[in-house]
């Protein structure tokens, strides 16, 4: 504010007065202290201050008028503080205006010196009388608490999820509660707001002054939500300077564990996503096969959503969109695997709930450090020191445990497994804004690897042959899933093929092949089933298509789906063979050359034109791998084989079996 004009605070109607009297503009600028108490002084902290700080700097030009609603609003300290809040104005040039007495104080008038000086009297013992009373039935409800743990009245407000009447929830409760849930799952105070507004009803709690209320939930009261121990029940306040905390005064919204997990949530921020809005589940946990570079959530509006390279979205290489939707659930329905859920190592709930208690106590106790520290500074003493030390140390003690916490192995439990396909229902599945997203999505990081080093879920597409395309090439989709404890899974799709069933009508062929780790305890039979599940459900919400990215349309809804066979190949067992001259013919080229043998190349077969089966491999091996499946006979392992056709060039590859 430059130049002279007049600082307004109430009524319109005084300032055009006033700017008229004395021929100044009106400011642009108000100030306001709401809840900011004159008595304590704390109005100085706020805006009365930073005005004060404007004249004293001749930002605000001698001159100048401050318009208050009556001249106690400057202050009700002790007189001298008092006058000198008063001076600080008057001496640099701006006057007071008060509303209340109509009455102009200037700078050097002794009528009005007198006038401000009983003005300023009178105020502070007031508030002082006030004060005193308050004090008084403080300490008065405090001792009926005691004796009869009952809410006291005179103890002030109730938080707006408490009927002050009957000390029980009101219909508030329910929003606040949700308020809580969207916080620790990861939305932002504004998200909450707008999503309370929509969903829940919202009833004022305060009487009906001269401020207007509304309907709608305030955006202030759920920013300061979060840190008030109301909602375990506990109520706190001072008196005389010495703060008494009532534990379950009210009855508590939310436990002490998810306190905790508020608490620690300035420590562990994961946003939602820029841009749209929408929350993508695999935010930071997606990388490119071709350059190993971060995946982006494209949104295109409606269902177009996809992930795709960041870097080939600057032009480093050609553009690939995976469907979102479709990586989603197949990542979600993956990660339910059997020998995750049936780890006797999982304890995962036990570790979490550990990290949260300790982040809390991390977060109090260097809170007492810095209180420590500051008494020290201004008086310097032995057992102040002796306290910092033993803090100190009580702080590595808790940062030593919670790094061997972080540095433990993150094995995800059964239950906590079997609850994330229970919350992927269709409406958090359609709708990306959806609450319940982030909540999955901070389960996915809980145990899918986000390190860069160590690609978390890697997205790759490789090209094969396929009579049923008119290109004569398929796009099939290779995903492999990386976990903090080592192990991995690998989905790679085979060329498809349309088929007729029995009935005559079009049928649909997708094989594929699916590897995972040592560690599974899942049997081959299971893995069957499991698979072909999850294409199912691909299938019925017209996802499969999205295996097999084309810039052309694929009518796949009406075909009746037929899964191949599931191979489960264990990652790291596969044992490579010595290199040995193998005979095979590739293409219709009659080809020998020398190639290092794995599970998978055993797999390979081919049918000759005499109808005999044949294999590019010595019988013995074969023999030993089709027991190695538990089949008795090799013809029953030629059966298996003659369900899926493997590209030789591809699956003889080293880095599908070790990448």
């Amino acid at each position: 504010m430059k130049g002279s004009g007049v600082s307004m605070q109430i009524d319109n109607e005084v300032f055009k007065a006033l700017s008229n009297e004395h021929n100044l503009p009106i400011a642009q600028e108000t100030y306001q202290d709401l809840g900011k108490s004159a008595y304590k002084g704390e109005h100085l902290k706020n805006e009365l201050g930073l005005f004060l700080s404007a004249v004293k700097s001749g930002v605000i030009a001698k001159g100048s008028i401050l318009v208050v609603y009556s001249l106690d609003r400057l202050s009700r300290l002790e007189i001298g503080y008092a006058k000198q809040t008063y001076y600080d104005l008057t001496n640099n040039g701006v006057s007071v205006y008060s509303i209340a007495d109509n009455h102009l104080y200037r700078a050097h008038n002794a009528a009005d010196d007198i006038i401000s000086t009983i003005t300023f009297e009178r105020a502070h013992n007031e508030s002082k009388i006030k004060s005193r009373r308050v004090i008084d039935s403080h300490k008065e409800g405090h001792k009926r608490w005691k004796e009869t743990s009952e809410s006291q009245r005179n103890l002030g407000r109730t938080p707006l999820w408490i009927e002050q009447s009957t000390n029980t929830f009101n219909i508030n409760a329910e929003g606040v509660k949700k308020a809580v849930e969207m916080k620790i799952a990861g939305y932002g105070d504004l998200k909450i707001k707008q999503y309370l507004d929509a969903n829940f009803e919202y009833k004022p709690t305060r009487k009906k002054g001269r401020v207007k209320q509304s309907n709608t939930w305030d955006y202030t009261s759920i920013y300061q939500l979060w840190e008030r121990r109301t909602l375990i029940g506990e109520k706190a306040f001072k008196i005389e300077g010495v703060e008494h905390v009532m534990e379950n005064y009210y009855p508590a919204l939310i436990d002490e564990d998810t306190f905790r997990k508020l608490q620690a949530l300035k420590k562990k921020k994961r946003g939602r996503d820029t841009g749209s809005g929408k929350i993508s589940l695999l935010k930071s946990l997606v990388r490119c096969g071709i350059c190993g570079g971060a995946m982006v959530f494209m949104d295109k509006r409606g269902d177009r959503v996809s992930y795709v390279c960041n870097l080939a979205l600057k032009g480093e290489h050609e553009r690939e969109l995976y469907n979102a939707n479709m990586l989603d659930l197949l990542t979600i329905e993956i990660c339910k695997d059997a020998y995750l859920a049936e780890s006797e190592n999982a304890n995962n709930t036990f570790v979490e709930n550990e990290k949260i208690k300790i982040e809390a106590e991390l977060v109090e106790e260097r809170k007492v450090l810095d209180e420590l520290v500051a008494r020290f500074k201004s008086k310097r003493s032995n057992s102040i020191l002796d306290l910092i030390g033993d803090s100190e140390n009580k702080i590595d003690e808790l940062e030593a445990k919670l790094n061997a916490l972080n540095n433990a192995d993150v094995v995800l439990s059964a239950d906590e497994l079997a609850n994330l396909p229970d919350i992927f229902t269709d409406d958090v599945r359609k709708d990306y804004l959806h609450p319940e997203r982030l909540a999955i999505r901070n389960n996915l990081y809980r145990f899918i690897s986000s390190i860069s080093s160590i690609s978390s879920i890697t997205l790759s597409r490789k090209f094969e042959p396929c009579s049923d395309v008119k290109t004569n090439f398929a796009n099939c989709v290779d995903i492999t899933w990386h976990f903090k404890n080592g192990q991995k899974r690998r989905l790679a799709m085979l060329p498809y093929e349309y088929t007729k069933t029995e009935d005559g009508s079009k049928g649909l062929y997708l094989p594929f092949v699916y590897m995972y780790g040592s560690k599974s305890l899942i049997k081959v039979e299971d893995g069957d089933h499991l698979l072909s599940d999850i294409l199912t459900k691909l299938h019925k919400l017209d996802l499969t298509k999205c295996l097999y990215p084309s810039k052309g349309g694929y009518q796949w809804s009406q075909r009746t789906l037929e899964c191949g066979k599931t191979y489960w190949v264990p990652l790291d067992e596969g044992v490579f063979l010595e290199p040995e001259a193998l005979q095979f013919d590739f293409g219709g080229i009659h080809t020998e050359r020398s190639t290092p043998l794995n599970y998978i190349s055993l797999m390979y077969s081919h049918l000759w034109a005499e109808g005999e089966y044949t294999n590019d491999y010595p019988l013995s091996k074969f023999s030993d791998l089709a027991r190695g499946f538990n089949f008795a006979e090799s013809y029953d392992f030629y059966d298996t084989l003659r369900d899926n056709i493997f590209d030789q060039e591809l699956y003889l590859s080293r880095d599908l079996l070790m990448s």
